[in-house]
């Protein structure tokens, strides 16, 4: 097939650029909370996060507060583990146990590939209620479903288009074991490095120390998330029955291993949140 259409062969041109750029392996988290990129932490690395959400609920639902414990461990260079623990304190309620989660996510192929695909698995036993806000799925009129555990995949793309500058894209599905029924939804954003340490200077001197606290890296990132439908009801962007977000985060990490995140989201339809406050504190080691 010969594609004679300019603004075609523009556009072919410009993606090939892009895949064609070398890219670096970078360790670590980026500065999002529900967006997924193709990096993985180099093979032995943990990482400790503590994640806190505020926010005055969805509409007609009460104002919460709700904590993520997060521990994930590096099992090769590119494949990762994380254990989660969740609570909350919904408003007129005791602090209660939200669930616990179990994921595994595995980056298919080495740093260089376009668009590097990354699967994402995840099981979590949760409350019905439960209030973090780590992904969002389905539609707010959907029919009341069984409550039981739930399987959650991704199909998570990323690509570096710079040093500074990557992009990615999620496809989330989730299952309830109990009923069968599936709900969609995605994640889709970028980080930029408005600071890095320079090159070299972080292994002239020597091996990590805890009394360092300079600054490792400065990063900005932002994310737009929500509800894509579910298999009862189909498939839908609609703003009056899905929830729909976007993001702005701003990550620090020190030369000692610690991090720090803080984060805002604003619904962008009716039955969304209004805002939400996030905040993470975390530590990673070799």
């Amino acid at each position: 097939m010969v594609i004679r259409d300019p603004v075609c062969r523009l556009a072919l041109a410009v993606l090939a650029g892009i895949c064609l750029v070398q890219q670096k392996a970078r360790a670590g988290n980026e500065a999002n909370f529900v967006l997924y990129d193709h990096h993985t932490d180099a093979k032995g690395t943990t990482e400790l996060n503590l994640l806190s959400d505020y926010s005055g609920g969805a509409p007609g639902d009460p104002s919460y507060v709700a904590q993520l414990l997060e521990m994930e461990r590096a099992i090769t260079d590119q494949w990762m583990g994380a254990l989660y623990f969740e609570g909350d304190k919904i408003e007129g309620d005791d602090y209660a146990f939200g669930g616990w989660r179990v994921e595994s996510r595995y980056r298919l192929f080495p740093y260089g590939v376009c668009l590097n695909p990354v699967l994402y698995l995840e099981y979590a036993n949760l409350r019905p209620d439960h209030r973090y806000l780590l992904e969002v799925v389905g539609r707010t009129d959907e029919p009341e479903t069984q409550a039981g555990s739930e399987i959650e995949s991704r199909l998570i793309l990323g690509q570096d288009i710079n040093e500074k500058l990557d992009v990615a894209f999620n496809w989330i599905n989730d299952v309830n074991l109990s009923s069968g029924d599936w709900e969609f939804g995605y994640a889709a954003g970028l980080n930029y490095a408005l600071f890095e340490q320079a090159k070299g200077s972080d292994e002239s001197a020597g091996p990590r120390r805890a009394d360092d606290w300079s600054l490792k890296e400065l990063k900005l990132g932002t994310e737009l998330f929500g509800g894509l439908g579910d298999s009862a009801l189909g498939l839908t962007l609609d703003p009056n029955v899905t929830q729909q977000y976007a993001e702005l985060n701003l990550r620090s990490e020190l030369n000692n291993g610690l991090h720090v995140q803080l984060g805002g989201a604003v619904g962008l339809s009716k039955v969304s949140e209004p805002g939400l406050l996030r905040l993470m504190f975390g530590y990673e080691f070799e």
